[in-house]
């Protein structure tokens, strides 16, 4: 056997501790603007993120009015449809709002990629980190208004954890991905927001799946509604597809996996592109 067999020499050793080093620096530095545009949230009214909350509860009420009203006639529990929409709202709440300042505000933070040498991804953990607390207390709200409006509460914890740790994991690859796509073309981020907008109708968030009936393979290929149901699906207390899991998990692996090559390819050049 070699002499040399189990070495590790001194500059490898000192490569993985600058790695782990920087990789610590960056999570800290994501934490610590994260907590800062937080508290920033909170001045003068001191609502905060909560603005965001009491937004997404005006929206749901007035489409759950609207559309609530006209698809009376085709619902066959009106009284499940209003629980369905604001379980349904609060994840693509954390998917359009992550996607549209990933597209649009990534730009902004050139300059600190340029001459602060920060990589995009603690950019992107920083805004995500705000979409987080923003869900967290959705999910707090909606459970609080089940117990008080129907005294009960139909919720799954641990499935709603994993999924959504599931939906946030393939909510960080897209969004990185978008923003290094929007970095290089600057007039992107008007298409993402159309995009978004329009998925929103095209996806079972305001109308269940079963109304395309026969179609119904069309809202299970289409991967928002499968992120949309890891976090529905356990508030209402009802069990997440297996269908639903592998989708997203598969997702995870391969976008996840083409994402950071992709990164890892260009970011030394993408800084420069603006």
């Amino acid at each position: 056997m070699s002499a040399n067999a189990g070495y590790i020499s001194p500059n490898m050793t000192l490569a993985q501790n600058t790695y782990t080093a920087g990789l610590l620096a960056n999570l800290r530095f994501a934490v610590f603007t994260a907590g800062v545009d937080i508290a920033a949230s909170f001045r003068r009214t001191g609502l905060g993120t909560l603005w965001a909350s009491l937004g997404l509860a005006l929206a749901t009420a007035a489409m759950g009015t609207l559309f609530g009203t006209v698809l009376r006639q085709l619902l066959p529990d009106y009284d499940q449809y209003v629980p369905y929409l604001v379980a349904g709202m609060i994840p693509w709440a954390l998917l359009a709002g992550m996607l549209h300042q990933a597209a649009g505000q990534t730009w902004q933070y050139m300059a600190q990629l340029r001459h602060a040498a920060l990589p995009l991804p603690a950019i992107m953990l920083r805004m995500l980190l705000r979409h987080m607390l923003i869900m967290a207390q959705n999910i707090a709200l909606a459970v609080l208004a089940q117990i008080f409006l129907l005294e009960t509460v139909s919720l799954a914890p641990l499935p709603l954890l994993l999924g959504s740790l599931l939906l946030i994991a393939n909510t960080a690859w897209i969004s990185l991905l978008l923003g290094m796509l929007c970095a290089r073309f600057r007039d992107m981020p008007q298409l993402v927001a159309w995009t978004v907008h329009l998925a929103f109708f095209l996806t079972p968030v305001l109308w269940p799946a079963y109304f395309l009936s026969r179609f119904v393979w069309l809202a299970e290929i289409n991967p928002l509604f499968q992120f949309v149901e890891l976090v529905r699906r356990p508030l209402l207390g009802q069990e997440v597809a297996p269908l639903t899991w592998l989708c997203c998990a598969l997702l995870l692996v391969l976008g996840g996996s083409v994402t950071t090559l992709l990164y890892h390819r260009l970011r030394w050049r993408l800084p420069y592109w603006t």
